[in-house]
């Protein structure tokens, strides 16, 4: 039986957040040395963190697929290093809420930071432990070699929207928060109700594939998500239009945990939003937070 719960709307709104940027960084590859002396801090913190010789912890991660390439890096190096296992559950950010407020156990969170902030208000998310660590821009994945549409005005993307044949979004049912602000910005447009015939709904699935392999004209998708995919190109929404979404780490308020998990999970989000990370984040198509 499911529990009742509040609806997550955070993700729907009309301007951007505060803090979010416009436009992208271009990808950087990671150091080999930075990466080895951030490692080693990692360990030195978890230690000292558990005030003895840390031993090996289970951390279990909720984590947003929209990062999914950021634990991929840091995943097999942080349990090298810290000899600590993450138990890493991936998902959509409206299930991993879902899940949460079902009484899920985990020890951190790395979703959009406007879910962590309504979790925190629940009292599922400690409210000083969230840390901003990332941001993507949303915009529109074409297939690589075919005609741009013109972003250019409001009206030009209109035309353009109107014009398309199919448009992947991530099911608004699953809370996605690329396709809740897609959704609001056809109605600020005034073509929801022309729009929504065209549209393909996904869940756990990458929009921008469906444009690689021609089963969709465009797709919605968060800008480090669509240049990760061969085949296809990043076109930004109209600058009236775009959102940047923000990703932040956060401690659960569950309770007891062991010394050592507290000094993990501490050690993992120190780590994530510390400069060290910072050529890891760019290298995975995001922005280190500001």
């Amino acid at each position: 039986m499911s529990v009742p719960y509040p609806p997550d709307t955070s993700a729907v709104g009309s301007l951007p957040s505060p803090g979010v940027t416009r436009g992208s960084r271009g990808r950087a590859g990671v150091g080999a040395t930075v990466l080895a002396a951030a490692f080693a801090i990692v360990a030195a913190l978890t230690m000292a963190l558990a005030g003895r010789s840390a031993e090996a912890a289970e951390i279990r991660v909720f984590s947003a697929n929209g990062v999914k390439l950021i634990m991929a890096e840091l995943e097999p190096r942080f349990e090298s290093a810290t000899g600590n296992k993450l138990i890493v559950t991936r998902a959509g950010p409206g299930e991993l809420r879902r899940r949460i407020l079902e009484g899920a156990g985990f020890d951190v969170a790395f979703l959009p930071a406007e879910t962590l902030r309504s979790l925190a208000t629940l009292g599922k998310v400690v409210a000083g432990s969230m840390v901003d660590i990332a941001n993507s821009d949303i915009g529109l994945a074409i297939r690589q070699g075919a005609d741009k549409p013109d972003t250019s005005s409001a009206e030009a993307f209109k035309r353009s929207l109107l014009a398309a044949a199919t448009i992947a979004i991530t099911d608004p049912a699953s809370s996605g928060v690329t396709s809740a602000y897609f959704l609001d910005v056809l109605k600020r447009l005034g073509i929801a109700d022309k729009i929504e015939p065209k549209l393909r709904l996904t869940k756990d699935a990458s929009n921008s594939e469906l444009v690689a392999r021609g089963e969709a004209e465009m797709a919605v998708e968060l800008a480090h998500e669509i240049r990760s995919v061969a085949g296809v190109e990043f076109v930004p929404f109209p600058l009236d239009f775009q959102r940047g979404i923000v990703f932040a780490a956060g401690i659960s308020t569950e309770a007891p945990k062991s010394a050592e998990v507290q000094a993990g999970v501490k050690a993992l989000i120190a780590f994530l939003s510390g400069p060290a990370a910072a050529p890891m984040i760019v290298a995975a198509g995001l922005q280190p937070a500001k």
